[in-house]
């Protein structure tokens, strides 16, 4: 047996809905686990509750309360791990390490751990409490948003409503921390750290918190609860990391952020997603129903229930609540779904106007947040901004970076071409996926693509591959299985969007897969006479 590693969760987490240590083991051979248990002592047939076992002594010798303790099976073969709760860092840590010590037969200086344990809880200092905002510190609403596609425009969605019911919303996302429209901090703050920065921020009258499996994983939440949560979808991404390794164990984890919702608030749930609706029968609050299939079985059931919900019926969306019918909007009158077309961002402004539903804001609000809200470089940048250049080329580019996200892009790009034109592709993907899913990618641009598949390297996400190589070898190899070449291979994500515009001709467009220069391409469009469709 080997330890994996020992990792302190700041906030709610996949093992816990409280701050804890995780201290993850993997069994390298049948005999491991008997080993393990000889080495702990005692009468137990069951290596966790030997181990759990170990950590009630640590903590009472200590002259601690015993933590919540529970043991899982990670979905890495051999894998498991045992976590428990904690209220003071270096107290857990060092027992953490202790019972490390004792299942691996390795020597422990049991007096040392425990006179460090009760000193660290008789004299705590600052960096020994849990970083998440407590239920005592957080003083404005707070709407938790998760899900593999969609989260930053749902999150910005929610924003744009707060601001037109006049408020000061602060939000976080995978491209900063803004606080009234102004960026504060820049970068992926989708973890507790971009959490902290909006709830403690004084002039945010309600917060937007965007909420990425990693951040979940790697440190937990940066809040101990929410108002409202929205869990929007869950499809294969990032898959191999962390210890998740299907989409069920993804679902899993981002269910952390509906889990931890008070009973006075709501939980959205996409309905149309089998991994996300699993959870409408164990959350701590009442249950909005987001649906595009207003006639499926569940989702009538919920109605009848007295369940609340946002459902799409003939093109319009329509509120349910207490019984009472009321339509909001029609799908085709919000900008960002260009005219219903895109059915992934129907889905995001359904989520994020159940979301402003659930927060209390009304119903003339969320229409006219509906309305306003564009998919372009001010209200959402990156992602599915469309431009028309001087010479008719129509250029969409989007954060397309998973199967799911591709396939939308794709869709409503292959809708835009005009009659004769041809749909080029800018292609390529960050290292740290799967090589199915990065050749999966790739190929379905080559599917689609008339005109040709622009591939591009990446400059700063490489993620553990050696080099750009290795990934133009998987590009190559993911078009040969469909009987393509690229029609290039460029050295950046503007390089290739460039060359794709040039080759391009009124009437053609550009799909732009485009995580890493979105800025600058956009830059480049209005530069060079380019103006925006969203």
């Amino acid at each position: 047996m080997k330890l994996v590693e020992i990792r302190e969760l700041d906030g709610p987490n996949l093992f816990l809905l409280k701050p804890a240590v995780k201290v993850e083991f993997a069994l390298e051979s049948e005999d491991d686990a008997d080993s393990a248990l000889a080495r702990l002592g005692g009468d137990f047939e069951d290596l966790g509750a030997a181990l759990e076992n170990t950590l009630d002594r640590l903590h009472e010798d200590a002259g601690l309360d015993g933590p919540d303790v529970v043991v899982v099976p990670m979905e890495r073969e051999g894998h498991f791990s045992i976590a428990f709760g904690w209220t003071n860092r270096r107290a857990a840590v060092a027992i953490a390490r202790a019972l490390t010590g004792y299942a691996l037969g390795e020597p422990v200086d049991r007096d040392d751990v425990i006179r460090t344990a009760s000193d660290a809880a008789a004299h705590p200092i600052d960096d020994d409490r849990p970083e998440m905002i407590t239920d005592a510190e957080r003083r404005v609403p707070a709407i938790g948003i998760t899900g593999t596609n969609g989260k930053t425009t749902t999150t910005r969605l929610l924003a744009h409503i707060a601001g037109v019911a006049g408020q000061t919303a602060g939000w976080c996302t995978t491209s900063g921390v803004f606080i009234a429209g102004q960026e504060v901090l820049q970068g992926d703050y989708t973890g507790p750290s971009g959490a902290r920065r909006v709830l403690l921020d004084p002039d945010v009258d309600v917060a937007m918190l965007e909420t990425a499996r990693g951040g979940i994983l790697l440190r937990g939440l940066g809040y101990e609860s929410n108002d409202v949560s929205v869990f929007i979808n869950v499809s294969a991404d990032h898959l191999g990391l962390l210890g998740i390794e299907t989409v069920e164990g993804l679902a899993a984890a981002k269910s952390v952020v509906t889990a931890v919702t008070l009973p006075t608030g709501a939980v959205v749930l996409n309905a149309d997603d089998p991994l996300v609706w699993q959870f409408a029968s164990w959350r701590p609050a009442p249950v909005i129903a987001v649906s595009r299939q207003p006639g499926a079985a569940h989702v009538r059931e919920h109605l009848v229930s007295g369940g609340d919900a946002l459902l799409l019926e003939d093109g319009e969306l329509v509120w349910y609540r207490g019984g009472e019918r009321t339509g909001l909007i029609c799908a085709e009158e919000i900008p960002i779904t260009y005219g219903g077309r895109a059915m992934h961002m129907v889905e995001n402004a359904m989520h994020g106007a159940a979301g402003a539903l659930a927060l209390g804001y009304s119903l003339d609000v969320v229409r006219e947040g509906l309305r306003t809200f564009r998919s372009d470089a001010a209200s959402n940048p990156g992602r599915l901004n469309l431009y028309r250049t001087v010479g008719g080329v129509r250029v969409l580019i989007d954060f397309a970076h998973n199967e799911a996200g591709v396939g939308h892009l794709l869709s409503l790009a292959g809708s835009l071409v005009g009659p004769g034109g041809r749909l080029r592709t800018v292609a390529g993907s960050a290292g740290d996926r799967p090589d199915e899913s990065i050749q999966a990618m790739v190929r379905m641009s080559g599917e689609v693509s008339t005109g040709g598949v622009y591939l591009r390297e990446t400059q700063k996400y490489l993620r553990g591959r050696e080099s750009n190589a290795v990934l133009n070898q998987l590009y190559a190899d993911a078009l040969s299985e469909i009987g393509k070449e690229a029609s290039g291979v460029w050295p950046t994500e503007f390089d290739a969007v460039a060359q794709a515009v040039a080759d391009s001709a009124d009437g053609d467009v550009v799909a732009v897969m485009a995580y890493e220069q979105s800025a600058k391409v956009r830059e480049w469009l209005v530069a060079e006479g380019a103006v925006s469709e969203a």
